[in-house]
């Protein structure tokens, strides 16, 4: 089996084809919902925007905690690869966010005459705004995680010396366990 397969966390895997395939239908079926619904694509449009900004503020403070936490080269080395991981997905929901508002004017610009074009734009609309709004879910948990880290960092700063000697003293007696 690749190694890849392995890796794979799977059940992300599924929430993602779960959220893709909700969004599509809710796109598709419900499309008569915003066409000629003005106040409805005013409203996503605006929560989008503000949840544009409050991403742009996560994002800032994702290698921060990282970097408290590092003690050496070697650990940001280690840790490179996760924080990379932690900005794309940000970053791809950022690019989620502003494809959504551009669709959005799309609408707006289009004339009343493209009909087929407009139902079109709508469906994409309404698809991607739930797909994103579905995605959003995972930024509280995101900030938690972000801010657990930077806990963490301090706790270990603040931890004195003789605990933390102790503890390394331990880890290093389990790796001759471990290796015997």
């Amino acid at each position: 089996m690749p190694n890849w397969l392995k890796q794979t966390d799977w059940w992300r895997v599924a929430q993602l084809a779960a959220a893709i395939g909700l969004s599509c239908f809710i796109g598709y079926r419900f499309q008569p919902m915003v066409a000629d619904n003005s106040d409805a694509v005013n409203t996503v449009v605006t929560i989008f925007s503000i949840l544009a900004g409050f991403l742009i503020a996560v994002i800032t403070f994702i290698a921060e905690p990282t970097l408290q936490q590092a003690r050496t080269w070697d650990d940001l080395q280690r840790m490179k690869e996760t924080v990379r991981r932690k900005l794309i997905r940000q970053q791809l929901l950022f690019f989620f966010y502003l494809l959504t508002l551009g669709v959005a004017l799309a609408m707006f610009l289009t004339p009343p005459e493209m009909l087929n074009v407009l139902k079109w734009l709508q469906i994409v609309f309404l698809g991607l705004a739930t797909f994103v709004f579905l995605a959003s879910f995972s930024l509280p948990g995101s900030l938690m995680k972000i801010q657990m880290e930077r806990y963490e960092a301090a706790l270990e700063d603040s931890r004195p010396k003789v605990v933390s000697d102790a503890k390394k003293a331990a880890k290093q007696a389990k790796q001759r366990s471990d290796q015997s």
